[in-house]
């Protein structure tokens, strides 16, 4: 039985999704401080300029402030922003009309908590990748948890390297597997993969809205 702690992230990255499909259950951190610049608050998607991050602003002070007890901004709309930017960037993705719904009313109408904002999206995806992993959350914060228990937490951070090298797929804004297609119909796959421009370990939003129900098979190859 494998227990993994990890901190929660807004719109989780595939490395974020790799790591939770290794456990048998996980256990979220939630009695830790806020941790700015992290993707506590922060998700990379692929629009048409590149690499775009999405930023969930959070009042000030947060820094020291548990991060369920963790306010969101609202002084700005940016819901609308991140939603409109999703929207430009998946609309025309293959599966973007089937899962749009699911995600649309959060945007709509977020809670007030960073937390509680995070773990809906988790929830959410999760459902939309088919798994169901039983999740916990902490009661105390351990720096040293158990032997038993997986420790991930920071290890998954916008400023470190990403940790795997995920299978390449097709990306709307990304690589260029269709356009090769058309202009032979005789290439192979591997001379496809070396003429892309694979964005690697983006928000699982990316994945799910190009490849639909071969998402969890892909994070796992």
């Amino acid at each position: 039985m494998i227990k993994t702690l990890i901190e929660l992230h807004y719109l989780p990255s595939l490395d974020y999704w790799k790591t939770l499909l290794k456990a048998d259950t996980v256990i979220l951190e939630a009695k830790e401080n806020f941790n700015k610049q992290s993707y506590r608050n922060r998700a990379y998607i692929l629009g048409a300029n590149g690499r775009l991050a999405l930023t969930v602003p959070v009042q000030k002070g947060s820094q020291k402030t548990l991060i369920t007890e963790v306010k969101i901004d609202y002084s700005t709309d940016w819901n609308r922003q991140h939603w409109q930017s999703i929207k430009s960037a998946y609309g025309k993705s293959p599966f973007f009309i089937h899962y749009a719904d699911f995600l649309e009313p959060i945007y709509e109408n977020p809670p007030a908590f960073l937390w509680e904002f995070n773990y809906k999206l988790l929830t959410i995806c999760q459902k939309l990748l088919r798994i169901s992993i039983p999740l916990e959350k902490t009661e105390s914060f351990e720096k040293q948890p158990s032997n038993k228990i997986l420790d991930k937490r920071n290890i998954i951070s916008p400023k470190k390297p990403a940790i795997f090298t995920h299978q390449e797929y097709y990306q709307t804004f990304g690589n260029k597997f269709e356009n090769n297609e058309q202009e032979s119909n005789s290439s192979t796959t591997e001379n496809k993969s070396s003429n892309s421009t694979f964005e690697n370990n983006l928000s699982i939003l990316d994945l799910l809205f190009n490849e639909g129900t071969n998402a969890t098979s892909i994070i796992n190859g």
